[in-house]
């Protein structure tokens, strides 16, 4: 198995116990509201469990991913050519007004 495998593995089990500390304090506080009790505190066990399983969770997942790729400007412009990133085709535009202008500039000027 390859460890990518196994970390994603991990991650989802990790996962698995938060829904369960997740089941755990509704079911504590739906018990502490039928029995009277005013204190809705969580205990100590529900919310180490919650946040161990955060833990383990997050640093399975990002060792999961692997290398991470450059986000700089320099490194995505090595991918692009000066005449790639300035052609803009978008600003072509090669249905416009100027055919029905151009009669208008081709006739002669009346003076009076």
């Amino acid at each position: 198995m390859s460890a990518k495998l196994v970390l994603q593995g991990i991650a989802v089990a990790a996962f698995m116990v938060m829904l369960h500390s997740g089941y755990s304090a509704r079911e504590y506080l739906m018990y502490s509201k039928s029995i009277g009790r005013q204190d809705l505190s969580l205990p100590i066990e529900i919310v180490l469990e919650c946040l161990v399983s955060l833990a383990i969770m997050t640093v399975a997942l990002v060792i999961s991913v692997g290398k991470l790729k450059p986000i700089s400007y320099e490194a995505e412009m090595k991918r692009y050519s000066i005449d790639g990133v300035f052609s803009r085709p978008f600003f072509q535009a090669f249905n416009h007004r100027g055919r029905y202008l151009r009669p208008l500039v081709d006739q002669p000027a009346v003076t009076q």
